[in-house]
């Protein structure tokens, strides 16, 4: 059904937007990659995240992703040559 037949007479506008919050139901594709970690670091990542309560692969995926970040705040953009 094209969107211009969809009947919405009994939905009330929105207008005030003061509690919505940007980005809330954002999530970045994924995409899968195999990497080699040393054991006893895989070991550590499974005891803090299990004291975390999460999976230990979405552990080290945040972990990852902080330390990425941090990274990116310390080195300067490149600048394009012309």
């Amino acid at each position: 059904m094209p969107d211009e037949q969809i009947d919405t007479s009994d939905i009330p506008e929105l207008t005030n937007f003061a509690g919505a919050v940007r980005g809330r139901f954002y999530r970045p594709l994924t995409q899968s990659a195999t990497i080699r970690l040393n054991a006893p670091d895989i070991a550590a990542a499974r005891q803090f995240s299990k004291v975390k309560g999460m999976p230990y692969q979405t552990y080290i995926r945040g972990l990852l992703h902080e330390a990425l970040v941090r990274e990116a705040k310390l080195v300067p953009a490149r600048r394009r040559n012309p």
